[in-house]
């Protein structure tokens, strides 16, 4: 089994009537890989996500995660299991609550099987707060963001809100993230300290990625292998250097 991808997506199409919004693209994403998705946009990007995702269910092919065969699950199914999450364009957070308590509420989705063990007073409930807090705190400090930890998240940037909600998603200890344009919106500043974030979780937990993302220059920073989608297909695959070098993908994407 360890010698399998950690995703495996094979002749995967959506068609929306006569629109083929993803044609028959084959992927993987190898354990331990950060993974660049890119290509224009209406490439189909997000839509390949979605259906990766079980937000939309694909009109053909497989996706197998860790192995296992998960083609056609829904999206609260897959992340239920905590295993494969990903993130959307939009940033959700709780703006009243504080840092750590963002975190300690999304661990809880994933820690406790139902809504009474959530407000459970037993010793066994207060020690899995306990073990929630010490890893929020944990992730707070990869994500860059000890020193606002005790600031309610609405008044944070929204770059800072990208990060509270990057360090949500590794609370479960998933084995791959799925980022959709985790750049966008943000100053270099917090580029840099996001582009960080993601490293340490990958060298630190071992967590996979695959990245949606414009920026080239993070991309061929982040992946050693970057995939170009193009109308729906897979245009290319390769080093960042070679997507770079690639005329079809500079036709495409990069503007010639």
């Amino acid at each position: 089994m360890n010698g399998l991808p950690i995703l495996d997506i094979s002749g995967l199409c959506k068609s929306y009537g006569a629109v083929r919004a993803v044609d028959w693209v084959d992927l993987h994403v190898d354990r331990g890989e950060i993974c660049g998705l890119i290509g224009p946009n209406g490439s189909g990007k997000s839509t390949f996500f979605d259906c990766v995702t079980g937000l939309a269910r694909p009109s053909a092919g497989a996706v197998k995660l860790d192995g296992q065969d998960i083609t056609g699950w829904s999206l609260n199914d897959i992340a239920r299991e905590g295993r494969m999450l990903r993130s959307f364009q939009k940033t959700v957070v709780f703006s009243a609550l504080d840092i750590e308590e963002n975190l300690v509420i999304a661990g809880q989705m994933f820690t406790f099987p139902g809504i009474w063990s959530t407000f459970g007073i037993g010793a066994a409930a207060r020690n899995r707060v306990a073990a929630l807090r010490e890893r929020a705190r944990e992730l707070i400090r990869i994500a860059g963001l000890w020193d606002v930890r005790f600031q309610p998240a609405g008044k944070l940037s929204g770059g800072q809100q990208k990060l509270i909600q990057f360090a949500s998603m590794l609370m479960p200890e998933p084995k791959l993230i799925l980022l959709d344009e985790p750049m966008a919106g943000i100053n270099p500043k917090l580029i840099e300290r996001v582009v960080e974030s993601i490293r340490l979780a990958n060298t630190s937990f071992g967590v996979s990625f695959l990245i949606i993302e414009h920026n080239i220059d993070v991309v061929t920073s982040l992946c050693k292998r970057v995939v170009v989608l193009d109308q729906g297909r897979k245009l290319a695959e390769g080093t960042p250097d070679e997507i770079v070098r690639n005329q079809a993908v500079r036709e495409a994407y990069l503007g010639g």
